[in-house]
């Protein structure tokens, strides 16, 4: 397995990474129409025990959601409530949650999460993991599924029983991982994910692009960008006022401006 892993735990030195990714390989799998058996609620002796994750990765989407939950600028989050850093093992921008000073995420309380609806991914799936291997050509391949049985989790030995389809659907992960999947196409392109591989103005752009989504706004409506590129004008309205469709559009303008790829026509 190769690529950027999306699991629950992580960190953004390259050998703590490199040793989660090793970890992640010998964790059970579960595949698509295959059962486990999990219930998660207040009268477990665990409950919000999962929610102290020192090292809990943050998509680009993730970030999407709680910025907008918050009623925040990206960057005001960013700098108030996330780490970022250059993660050495893939090579590329990564960006995780400041926890408190005990160790939990500054959403969660005695009553669960307070940004449920709008939780990350990794969150979501819990108490699985996914991940995603390489394809031909470098592509994303298989995405795949793993079980977490941390010793802390009672919800484990509850009679509940969930086939993997049942689960993702329940805790809306498929929207999340429809737009983490347009991120993994940058993560697995044989010109990125690999240290190195970026330079500091290059790490920037995607940084810019993918989580802070309202400075990239800025800089696509608020300068001579639409001027410069010839932009059709559906996107042009779309991406003025659409979180989601602006992130798309990132992947756009970082597979033209980072990687070269011609998505994108210069005004001639």
């Amino acid at each position: 397995m190769s690529g950027q892993m999306e699991t629950p735990g992580g960190s953004s030195s390259g050998g703590a990474r490199h040793d989660i990714h090793e970890a992640v390989e010998k964790l059970p799998r579960i595949g698509w129409g295959e059962s486990f058996r999990f219930r998660c609620h207040s009268g477990l002796s665990c409950w919000t025990s999962c929610c102290k994750n020192p090292n809990l990765f943050l998509t680009p989407y993730d970030v999407l959601r709680l910025k907008n939950r918050l009623g925040v600028k990206s960057f005001e989050f960013l700098a108030s409530h996330t780490v970022t850093g250059l993660d050495e093992y893939i090579g590329l921008p990564v960006v995780l949650m400041k926890m408190g000073a005990d160790g939990s995420c500054p959403y969660v309380s005695a009553g669960g999460c307070s940004v449920y609806s709008d939780r990350p991914t990794a969150c979501r799936i819990y108490p699985l993991g996914q991940g995603a291997s390489s394809g031909a050509n470098g592509k994303p391949g298989e995405r795949m599924f793993f079980k977490v049985e941390e010793e802390h989790c009672l919800g484990w030995k509850e009679d509940k029983q969930w086939r993997l389809e049942e689960w993702v659907l329940d805790q809306g992960a498929n929207e999340y991982n429809a737009h983490n999947e347009i991120m993994a196409r940058l993560a697995f392109h044989p010109s990125l994910g690999e240290p190195g591989a970026l330079d500091e103005r290059k790490a920037g752009m995607i940084h810019l692009a993918f989580y802070d989504l309202d400075r990239f706004r800025q800089f696509v409506f608020d300068t001579s960008f639409l001027q410069k590129f010839a932009i059709e004008p559906e996107t042009v309205e779309n991406i003025r006022n659409n979180d989601g469709d602006l992130l798309k559009f990132a992947v756009r303008w970082v597979e033209f401006s980072v990687l070269g790829i011609p998505v994108i026509e210069p005004v001639s």
